[in-house]
């Protein structure tokens, strides 16, 4: 906050820090605060998790939007330039910025901050984060406006604000480097307020008097070693509704392994735990197969599903879905609502799932280019059930004609409009070898023999008719990558 509030320190801002370390709890804290003192113009809050905010190009123009909304004078500016060039949305990152952001600012004279979170989240294959590069060009010329970004220091980022042009206008501060006594007083207070709420809500167990003990409130820290997710994903897994809190804490608290930053140790040992008691003493085969396929749809879904796109996608019923997540609650947000979103607490779960020298217990990895094998088998095989004219439109309409279009995609459903979407980029991280690429093969022709003119009219309804495109060309290549395959096979 006294950065923000003064003129004279360097115009932007880095929190850095590991993962877990309490970044986007930072920023959404700063934001709100900053807001009510009439200081932030806008925001992004960049997720992985979902498609519009891990693009790139979506940062500026949704910059621009929310400080039109928030001052008239930049809106009426920012209308000229949208006339003078009605695609400027989707021009390079440098004239976003410049258009978009630079010549409104520095026309009107506001002052701000604008707060950027997790950039790191972003997809961007450059070497120095994108982003970073064109605000190193241009931020000298907006005097009046700061930048918060948090992000962690992967080296991308760590390459962007190193850059010549950005580095002196930059502050670092280094979260994971806090004094740990203080980071650790906080974890303290955060576990002694969680635990002692499920006490007094959970009145008819029979607690001792005094719980949590200050030892086990110790002992906590201490496995947090700093991060904030490990503490927060303890007490998930402490306050399940279905088992015995005091149970619950002593198998975390009696683990003698120590831990350090997310995945290494603490938080692995976490997972592991939440898995084995979550299916201790469960010997059917079939559960883990369906929970396999169920948490591999959840990690790596390209857009969050919910439990009826779930069920239309992997084609299980609803009761089996939730009955397999029912003891991961304290790892992975599963709604009442079957509409919402399932999703993961923190990315660090999908990352130890994948991993084979993390996540050791062959019931829970994920083997990636499989599942997605799976998934796109899964996608093609419900986007082959499409008819002619699925939204059943009268003949000769066109898309801005239809008026109740959002009422007929709806009526798909989520899990087919996800499988239109999705399926071709799930077949490109797919396998290119084995037999299960050969079903793939064999799908793909059926779709274009049955089903893909009823495709491209969803696509279209949808307003991703690009995405044919690029399904198109994630095709081509994955058909080259098959033949020269079988190609070095048979020399």
């Amino acid at each position: 906050m006294r950065w923000a509030q003064n003129d004279q320190d360097q115009p932007v801002y880095w929190l850095n820090g590991l993962a877990g370390t309490g970044k986007s709890t930072i920023a959404q804290t700063f934001s709100k605060m900053a807001s009510d003192r009439d200081l932030v113009g806008a925001s992004f809050f960049c997720s992985r998790d979902y498609s519009n905010r891990k693009a790139l190009k979506n940062i500026f123009p949704t910059l621009a939007y929310q400080l039109a909304c928030h001052y008239p004078r930049f809106k009426d500016h920012l209308v000229k330039v949208i006339k003078q060039d009605p695609s400027v949305a989707h021009n390079s990152l440098i004239s976003q910025l410049s258009d978009l952001l630079v010549d409104p600012l520095s026309a009107t004279g506001i002052s701000c901050v604008i707060v950027i979170d997790a950039l790191d989240e972003c997809v961007d294959d450059q070497p120095a984060s994108a982003i970073l590069s064109v605000l190193g060009r241009l931020v000298s010329k907006l005097p009046l406006v700061k930048f918060f970004i948090t992000g962690r220091p992967e080296p991308r980022i760590r390459s962007g604000f190193r850059l010549p042009l950005l580095e002196p206008f930059t502050q670092v501060f280094l979260l994971h480097e806090v004094e740990p006594t203080s980071v650790g007083g906080d974890i303290q207070l955060y576990l002694t307020e969680k635990l002692t709420g499920i006490a007094k809500r959970r009145s008819g167990l029979d607690l001792p008097e005094v719980w949590p003990l200050d030892e086990d409130i110790a002992v906590l820290v201490k496995k947090s070693s700093g991060l904030f997710i490990f503490a927060s994903t303890v007490a998930r897994f402490i306050e399940s509704e279905h088992h015995d809190p005091m149970e619950r804490l002593r198998l975390i608290v009696s683990k003698a392994d120590d831990t350090t930053h997310e995945g290494a140790s603490g938080i692995d040992s976490l997972y592991s735990q939440v898995l084995r008691d979550a299916f201790f003493g469960i010997e059917e085969e079939s559960v883990f197969v369906d929970l396999k396929r169920i948490l591999s749809a959840v990690v790596l879904a390209l857009d969050p599903l919910s439990r009826d796109g779930l069920v239309k996608l992997l084609n299980i019923n609803s009761t089996t879905i939730s009955t397999r997540l029912r003891h991961l609650h304290s790892v992975i947000l599963v709604p009442t609502d079957g509409s919402k979103e399932i999703r993961v607490f923190h990315k660090s779960f999908p990352d130890f799932l994948q991993e084979p020298n993390r996540c050791r217990d062959s019931r829970f990895h994920i083997d990636c280019q499989q599942r997605h094998g799976d998934m796109a088998l899964s996608c093609l095989r419900l986007v082959g059930k499409l008819k002619m004219n699925p939204c059943g439109l009268p003949p000769f309409v066109m898309n801005e004609d239809v008026s109740d279009r959002t009422q007929r995609m709806d009526e798909l459903g989520s899990g087919l409009r996800y499988a239109c979407k999705y399926w071709s980029t799930h077949l490109s991280l797919s396998s290119s070898s084995g037999e299960h690429s050969d079903r793939l093969v064999a799908s793909t022709s059926l779709f274009f023999d049955y089903a893909v003119f009823p495709w491209m009219e969803v696509m279209s309804l949808e307003g991703h008719l690009e995405g044919v495109i690029h399904s198109m060309n994630h095709l081509s290549d994955r058909l080259r990558t098959v033949s020269g395959t079988r190609y070095d096979q048979d020399q």
